[in-house]
């Protein structure tokens, strides 16, 4: 290991520490650690464990990657965060549109851990959602443009919040909800639809 970098991951830690106002001895409590221990892994006396960097960047709220430098051999021992998406409840989409808030995070499908802006929605109101069973979660692929007969969430009014993409005889396009309700559709509404890549079904 270079020996600097025990003393660039203190010196991150304990520009965190400052950064978020706290002080040796409330950090030290809140890890678990003596402040004497903590102080000794800030000034690079005692190096960063993993079992350290776990604890702290809880502490920080952060991932744990985040809490070490680039060239840190203690990424390698660092187990990588599991891929979670934002999760919104289906209710508040329908209210409030793309002002909606996140109520939490899901682990993200395979086919969605690298896609930027991926999202997933819990179903609750059935009458947004109609046939939909109560507490299926959806998970969005923003950037894959919907084909015909894909679920879609309906980014366009928000209510239905979801259907299948359609095109009648004459080339118009409309949604199709599974309770065989139809709603109208232009091009340009068209391209605002988000793909559903996959239904979690829970419980």
């Amino acid at each position: 290991m270079p020996p600097d970098v025990p003393v660039r991951d203190s010196s991150r830690l304990r520009s965190l520490r400052t950064a978020r106002g706290m002080s040796l001895s409330a950090l030290a409590a809140k890890v678990g650690l003596s402040k004497g221990e903590l102080s000794k892994l800030e000034t690079g006396v005692r190096p960063l464990r993993p079992d350290h960097v776990a604890k702290l960047a809880r502490a920080f709220e952060i991932a744990p990657s985040d809490l070490v430098g680039e060239a840190s051999a203690l990424r390698a021992m660092i187990a990588p965060e599991p891929a979670t998406l934002p999760l919104y409840d289906g209710r508040d989409l329908a209210r409030v549109g793309d002002a909606a808030e996140p109520i939490g995070r899901v682990d993200a499908p395979a086919q969605l851990r690298s896609v930027p802006d991926a999202y997933a929605i819990t179903i609750n109101d059935l009458s947004n959602a109609p046939a939909l069973m109560p507490g299926v979660v959806l998970h969005v692929h923003p950037g894959r443009a919907p084909a015909l007969g894909d679920l879609v969430v309906n980014r366009v009014s928000w209510s239905p919040l979801a259907f299948y993409l359609r095109q009648d005889d004459d080339g118009r396009f409309y949604g199709l909800t599974l309770s065989r309700r139809r709603v109208e559709l232009s091009l340009e509404e068209v391209e605002r639809l988000h793909k559903v890549a996959g239904i979690w079904f829970v419980g």
